[in-house]
């Protein structure tokens, strides 16, 4: 009995049925050689993994490129976690990578707990021994490569925020067989020649496992711990972690965090000076207002006391002056009374001082002076009687 005939299409589908529901290729490693390593515009990566014996290309999306954490580069071996899919129209089918690992990177992780496990049971970590960053520095030391990124990055950074410090630059190998035992001797040296450096950013720009592991070493980490000088572990980029770290007094996310972290911004700290100066101004002025108008009400009530006061005092002085006008010779005159005054002056109050003149011999007699209240006269006394018994 002859098979029935299928399309093209229909056989390229069925195969991409078994493929994509067998639940081996659903989420499979597979380890390999990277060749025909390509970067698209997109962000996509593609490539072929191989052995000496065979290969199939690979497609890395951009949405898990991002949490990539080596370099690829062609040569490189690798662990890749993906899925078979199939490109129905061409009848190929390709790995769709997930993450992917270096095929030390199993060991270098296991390296890294076990050290940190260590360390941290001696106390190379504890907060306790961490020194406080100096927040004025006057002298910054900068271990890294000489040749790196991050060294420009440190220094833009450092002179962008402040011309007030000083820096001191030890260039060390940042990676290699050799970088740790480099670093460590010259954190050792820098504390015993230079005793005037405030603080140490240590570190380097971003790279593989591989490349950041000098900085995972025992030798590294113990030469930080025992820094007299505060130290600033500035380190890859913020998704690396490194035992070196762990042991600082201080962690950076990055190389240009650490140089942050190490200087204060002067520009910054003099806008805010400025503020703070305004601010102690406004209140000072306020105060000096408030100053001023309770010394206008102490005025305006010392003002009001005094008027009060001396409106007192002329109604007491107009009651005295009514008392004695109405006890002033004019105002008795006024009423009808008269006074006798002798010729040279003096008042006669009682009746039995006058004498008596003659008619017979008026211009003989003795004179007086009658003053009334609209003029004077001159009298002579003819007789006198008195009111009350002698």
């Amino acid at each position: 009995m002859a098979l029935k005939p299928v399309s093209v299409t229909q056989l390229n589908e069925y195969i991409s049925r078994v493929l994509t529901t067998d639940p081996l290729l659903g989420n499979i490693r597979v380890t390999g050689e990277i060749t025909n390593l390509k970067y698209h515009s997109t962000g996509h990566v593609y490539f072929s993994i191989a052995d000496e014996n065979s290969k199939i290309n690979c497609f890395f999306p951009v949405s898990y490129v991002k949490n990539l954490r080596i370099k690829l580069y062609d040569g490189l071996k690798v662990i890749i976690n993906g899925y078979i899919n199939v490109y129905k129209k061409g009848g190929t089918y390709t790995l769709f990578v997930r993450s992917i690992e270096s095929c030390g990177e199993g060991d270098l992780a296991a390296a890294f707990e076990l050290l940190k496990k260590k360390l941290d049971a001696e106390g190379l970590f504890a907060q306790e021994h961490k020194k406080p960053i100096p927040a004025f520095p006057r002298k910054i030391g900068i271990v890294t490569s000489e040749t790196g990124a991050a060294l420009q990055d440190i220094l833009k950074i450092i002179k962008g925020r402040t011309s007030l410090v000083d820096i001191l630059i030890f260039p060390v190998l940042v990676q290699g067989p050799d970088a740790a035992a480099d670093i460590a001797s010259a954190l050792d040296r820098i504390n015993e020649t230079f005793h005037d450096i405030d603080t140490l950013i240590v570190g380097r720009g971003g790279g593989s496992a591989e490349d950041l592991w000098p900085f995972n070493e025992e030798c590294v980490a113990r030469a930080i711990y025992r820094s007299r000088i505060p130290v600033i572990s500035a380190v890859g980029h913020e998704i690396d972690f490194t035992i070196a770290d762990m042991a600082a007094d201080l962690r950076a996310e990055t190389p240009t965090k650490g140089a942050v972290l190490a200087v204060p911004d002067t520009g910054e700290l003099r806008e805010q000076l400025e503020k703070a100066g305004q601010v102690l101004s406004w209140q000072l002025q306020g105060r000096l207002q408030n100053a001023r108008l309770s010394a206008v009400e102490q005025e305006q009530r010392l003002r009001q006391g005094m008027h009060s006061r001396l409106q007192d005092a002329r109604r007491e002085l107009e009651k005295y002056k009514t008392v004695l006008e109405s006890h002033h010779p004019g105002s008795i005159l006024d009423q009808g009374y008269a006074m006798v005054q002798t010729m040279d002056g003096r008042v006669i109050s009682d009746v039995r001082s006058l004498e008596l003149s003659d008619l017979s011999a008026m211009d003989q007699g003795v004179r007086y002076r009658l003053t009334l209240k609209n003029g004077t006269a001159e009298i002579a006394v003819l007789s006198r009687s008195v009111s009350e018994p002698e």
